[in-house]
């Protein structure tokens, strides 16, 4: 004897057919994520080889720059 239909049946096509909207809309969610991360990932790499490749020409300048003369001033302080 079947039941009677109270609301409660599901039709397994529509229930397969919602499963497979949200899976691909998760999916969907996590590649744009990854791809933002991985766009961040290369942005920060590229930031990071400019910074480096600044604080190597601001060594070679202090390197290269002329040091001061030290001339005693008869203070304390300067001993």
């Amino acid at each position: 004897m079947q039941q009677p239909n109270n609301g409660s049946d599901v039709d397994v096509n529509v229930l397969v057919n919602l499963y497979h909207q949200r899976l691909s809309n998760t999916l969907n969610q996590n590649v744009l994520l990854e791809a933002k991360i991985e766009t961040m990932k290369r942005d920060f790499e590229e930031e990071k080889t400019i910074l480096l490749q600044d604080i190597a020409e601001l060594q070679e300048q202090v390197k290269s720059a002329p040091k001061p003369n030290k001339k005693p001033t008869g203070n304390i302080a300067s001993r």
